[in-house]
């Protein structure tokens, strides 16, 4: 009996004993969790501060109902607080007493601390993900202890230093992320390690080193699919040991923006491989045919962009490659004549030639091109059955000539257009700007001309999406189109340097954040709407547009200034100013006749030899007035001046004409002209600029032409002089005198500017209606 009583106290001791032990382990875990909630400072989801109470128990010690946390029989085996934004120090050491703990994920917060030793206490832990967090110091190598560990991910850290060795332990591991921290090292230190791993992520840190990956582990070869190893310090050839490896499942391989040399890898054999990256290294040589042809491959995105690559490139007859881009390279020849199904292709800034209208027979899979910064030529084909899905149209920076054909905006899925920097003439396609899927439009800096066709369309109200419309440095003419208020999503709106006129609509938009139309001919009052732009919007240029602001400022300043002044301080002022001005005046008037009376003694040492009583245009006429720097003054007597002007000659008789041994161009075919004839052409001198001297000269067949001598220094070079007379030839305006031609003469002070001769009063009598001016104005310019 006695044994009996004693067995059953002994049973009841044991069970005791076991109750007791579960609870302490359970209130371990409960203390541990709770010191963890002390270190989170802010919780703006109050998932955690809010549900975390020691009170909340169940009955078997476990949390309930705590976020994020995961509980059998009395032991925590997962913290998982992804995506709460929690700012506060994590305490790795309490952590390292949930000896069940499985899964610890604590990514995407602002946790801050480091990863302390003691996590490799931890031996059931499975999963570790402390990504985009503010963890620093480095990886402690007690954390290759943890031998069930199958995903490490401390991405996104501002982590440091050299990856500890003991990788090679981990035989479970599957998932490695590193990437976006500061690691150094040699890259193959930790990729030597890695056995049966199948994603690995160690870019955007600071790796150096080779990738010798054929001295690896043949275990790795066999089982990695996804290997990124961009944005470090990687140097010298790729694959050097053996070249490439035979690698049996990888899909992924991004090694872009290192400093990788040598030639690009065919990658023969790897079936697999879906994306290969290696743009913004130093490759250099051909680009391997086998990656762009049909083949076993299943190729579907090649980046080898910013590199050294050269020579023509082939029809591409991929099936499976969408997304090829090679920009930045020193690829040449003609464009390709097919390029397979791709959806996306970007060979911008390289050294292709040809034709465009090559571009024909791409097909409809495409859907983004760029052909920008190349020496294309010829214009876009005109063809409506192709590029039905094309959204992205980019040829800017080329040498295409011709009109825009208006099939342009009939894309349905067009919505960027791109032909800016190239030579495009005519009038612009009307279908721009009625298309519903157009967002952006830049035609800038060609040679385009006639209205912006923007017309109030028939029908219902259309929902335009424009948000971006730059026609700037055109030839484009006529007034701004009230329509252009039908574009409400408009954000950047340039118009600048055309020949543009008449007023600015007042129904833009007020979203617009970028607005220029400088450098046009517009006039009125700005609308209220855009007067929140500074005045480099409308200036240069617009004189007679009208600018409130500026206008309300000055005027605001000049109260500000004479505020609290008595009138007799203003009287006093005024005297002041009247006095000055007096003073200064009768000092430009002295100065005057002190230089006309040098002027008249020197020239009567000598006797010019008139040609019909006429200044003569030839090289060594030229020669001897920009040596004697002849000019005329508005401010010497009007007798004198008017005198001077008649008889003023470019020739003396030691200086004989010669002919003028330059290039005469004329733009107007109807002028027929010689260089000889205008070196032996009658002038008179009629007037003078801070540029040059301006005279009237007679050529055989009766003729009249206003020709400009320009000063030294003011001709630009050879190339610009003639492009930009060139434009200046091209406007036709009833108030402008037209441009006729220039002259480039061997020397420096040889240019000339011919235009048509109008015998009309002077400007400054328009202007100011001065009887000071009248002697002058008796000739005509």
């Amino acid at each position: 009996m006695c044994c009996v009583v004693l067995q059953r106290m002994q049973t009841v001791c044991f069970v005791l004993m076991v109750l007791v032990l579960e609870l302490t382990v359970g209130e371990s875990d409960i203390d541990a969790l709770l010191q963890l909630r002390r270190g989170i400072h802010t919780d703006n989801s109050v998932e955690v501060l809010g549900s975390w109470d020691s009170n909340s128990l169940a009955s078997d010690g476990c949390p309930k109902n705590w976020y994020g946390i995961a509980c059998s029989s009395g032991r925590v085996t997962s913290i998982a607080l992804n995506d709460l934004g929690l700012i506060g120090e994590f305490d790795f050491l309490a952590v390292s007493s949930l000896q069940m703990l499985q899964n610890l994920s604590l990514s995407n917060n602002q946790f801050s601390g480091a990863i302390a030793k003691e996590i490799g206490s931890i031996q059931s832990l499975q999963n570790l993900d402390v990504s985009r967090n503010s963890f620093a110091g480095s990886i402690p190598s007690e954390l290759t202890a943890l031998e069930n560990l199958v995903v490490l991910n401390v991405s996104s850290n501002k982590m440091e230093g050299e990856v500890p060795s003991g990788f090679s332990s981990l035989k479970k591991l599957k998932f490695l992320d590193f990437h976006s921290n500061g690691f150094v090292g040699d890259v193959m230190g930790i990729l030597a390690q890695l056995g049966d791993v199948a994603y690995v992520d160690l870019s955007f840190n600071r790796f150096s080193g080779s990738l010798d990956l054929g001295a690896g582990n043949p275990d790795f070869i066999s089982s990695v699919d996804y290997l990124n190893v961009s944005h470090n310090n990687l140097s010298g050839e790729l694959f050097p040991h053996d070249g490439i490896p035979y690698f049996d499942s990888l899909e992924v391989f991004d090694a872009s923006d290192n400093g990788f040399l040598g030639n690009v890898p065919s990658f023969s054999f790897v079936v697999s491989l879906r994306v290969i990256k290696l743009g913004n290294n130093q490759l250099s040589g051909s680009l391997p045919e086998g990656l762009l042809q049909e083949s076993s491959m299943i190729l579907s995105e090649l980046d080898l962009s910013h590199n050294r690559l050269e020579g023509p490139i082939g029809s591409i007859s991929s099936e499976n490659l969408r997304n090829l881009n090679l920009t930045s390279n020193r690829l040449s020849g003609p464009l390709p004549i097919r390029i397979g199904h791709c959806a996306v292709i970007d060979l911008s800034n390289n050294m292709f030639s040809g034709n465009l209208s090559r571009i024909q027979s791409w097909g409809n899979y495409i859907e983004i091109i760029d052909l920008s910064s190349n020496e294309l030529t010829g214009s876009l084909p005109n063809q409506t059955s192709q590029f039905l899905r094309l959204t992205s149209l980019r040829i800017s920076n080329n040498s295409l000539e011709g009109i825009l054909t208006p099939v342009l905006g009939t894309y349905p899925e067009l919505e960027n257009v791109d032909f800016s920097l190239n030579k495009l003439t005519g009038s612009l396609p009307p279908t721009l700007f009625t298309s519903t899927k157009l967002t952006d439009i830049n035609l800038s800096s060609n040679n385009f001309s006639g209205t912006i066709p923007i017309s109030d369309s028939a029908g219902p109200p259309q929902n335009y999406s424009l948000a971006s419309l730059d026609l700037s440095n055109n030839e484009l003419t006529g007034i701004l189109p009230d329509e252009l208020g039908r574009f409400r999503s408009i954000v950047f709106l340039d118009l600048s340097k055309n020949l543009l006129e008449g007023g600015i609509p007042d129904g833009l938009p007020e979203t617009m954040k970028g607005f220029n139309v400088s450098y046009n001919n517009l006039s009125g009052v700005v609308p209220q709407s855009l007067q929140r732009f500074t005045s480099s919007s409308f200036r240069p240029g617009n004189y007679y547009l009208t600018l409130p602001n500026e206008a309300s400022s000055t005027k605001g300043g000049n109260n500000i200034s004479l505020k609290g002044h008595n009138s007799r301080l203003k009287s006093a002022i005024r005297a002041a100013l009247i006095a000055g001005l007096v003073g200064g005046v009768s000092a430009i008037v002295i100065l005057t006749l002190m230089i006309y009376c040098r002027v008249n003694r020197d020239g009567n040492k000598s006797t010019p030899r008139e040609t019909g009583g006429k200044k003569v245009l030839s090289s060594a006429g030229v020669e001897s007035a920009a040596q004697s720097g002849d000019v005329l003054s508005a401010a010497t007597s009007p007798k004198d001046t008017e005198s001077r002007m008649k008889t003023e000659i470019l020739t003396s008789e030691n200086n004989a004409p010669e002919k003028l041994a330059g290039d005469l161009n004329l733009f107007d075919s109807s002028l027929k002209l010689t260089p000889e004839e205008l070196s032996s052409a009658p002038a008179e001198a009629i007037g003078m600029s801070c540029h040059g001297t301006l005279y009237k000269a007679v050529i055989s067949s009766g003729q009249v032409l206003a020709v400009k001598l320009l000063k030294e220094g003011i001709a630009k070079g050879r190339k610009e002089f003639a492009r930009e007379a060139k434009k200046l030839g091209n406007i036709r305006h009833p108030n402008l005198v037209s441009l006729q031609g220039f002259y480039w003469g061997p020397r420096e002070h040889e240019k000339l500017i011919i235009s048509k001769y109008v015998d009309a009063p002077c400007l400054a009598l328009y202007l100011h209606g001065m009887k000071f001016f009248e002697p002058l104005c008796k000739n005509p310019f």
